[in-house]
């Protein structure tokens, strides 16, 4: 339930807000932060998984032993939380496009300093 009020309204509100800021695609910006979200809980889903397989195999742990899922999910979330942190801390350090003043007019060389001589 966390994640789905993150992926759906706050992240996207966050991304959005900064990439407008800084006159950037706040499209891109909240999809490369969802992808960060998504790819940082599953690469954590599978390490666990690997280390639990490998545990079972080597050390004779059990199949499911208690807490373990409780601790994948919760050690998931802080990793999505510091992805879309690493993300949204990216975009804030790009400078903000300032509006600036307009040059000024360019000279008029037909002023009656420099008429022709004859």
């Amino acid at each position: 339930m966390i994640e789905l009020y993150f992926l759906l309204y706050r992240i996207p509100k966050i991304m959005t807000r900064l990439a407008r800021e800084r006159n950037r695609s706040a499209l891109g910006w909240t999809l490369m932060a969802i992808g960060a979200w998504l790819g940082s809980e599953v690469l954590v889903g599978v390490i666990f998984g690997l280390i639990h397989v490998i545990g079972e195999e080597v050390w004779g742990w059990p199949q499911q032993p208690l807490g373990f899922n409780p601790l994948v999910y919760i050690v998931s979330l802080v990793a999505a939380l510091m992805s879309f942190s690493v993300v949204s801390r990216i975009l804030t350090n790009k400078p903000r496009e300032e509006i600036l003043p307009s040059p000024p007019p360019p000279p008029d060389f037909q002023s009656s300093e420099f008429q022709k001589l004859d």
